[in-house]
């Protein structure tokens, strides 16, 4: 008698590689969108101190010249903003596509686990069913040499 072995081997170690990949991807999706909302926080925090320092330059008096130097940078900063809101709407975009890859992956992976699973008990009832007819023939010859 042989041990076990499953047709489809190769393909499964194929599916299971390619779901890693796609593990892979997903997190380094995740890394990027988390490093780009920390530079959107540090942004708005240099927007809202900017505002401040204004606020309090504006108190103590301060010429125009500045003020509009501090609105030109705050425009900037502002549409900086906007476009850092954009590459993070497209990271969760490129989150939600991994996931989608990562769960189809797995699902193929999971059919082939099923196959295999099957195949298994498939090879063991046979195994059985050879082993209960050998000892059939055994003691049928048995009973045979005996007579």
């Amino acid at each position: 008698m042989h041990g076990f072995k499953f047709r489809y081997e190769n393909l499964l170690e194929v599916k299971q590689k390619y779901e890693d990949v796609k593990k892979g991807k997903l997190n380094q999706a995740q890394s990027k969108l988390e490093s780009e909302k920390i530079y959107l926080t540090n942004l708005e925090m240099d927007q809202t101190n900017c505002h401040l320092h204004v606020a309090s330059k504006m108190e103590m008096g301060v010429n125009v010249g500045h003020l509009k130097s501090y609105h030109t940078y705050l425009a900037g900063l502002k549409k900086t903003i906007d476009n850092q809101m954009v590459k993070i709407e497209k990271c969760n975009n490129e989150i939600i596509t991994c996931r989608n890859e990562l769960i189809q992956a797995s699902k193929e992976k999971k059919t082939f686990e099923k196959l295999k699973e099957k195949a298994k008990e498939t090879f063991y009832e046979e195994q059985k069913k050879e082993e209960a007819n050998f000892i059939d023939q055994l003691v049928t010859f048995k009973n045979f040499s005996s007579n």
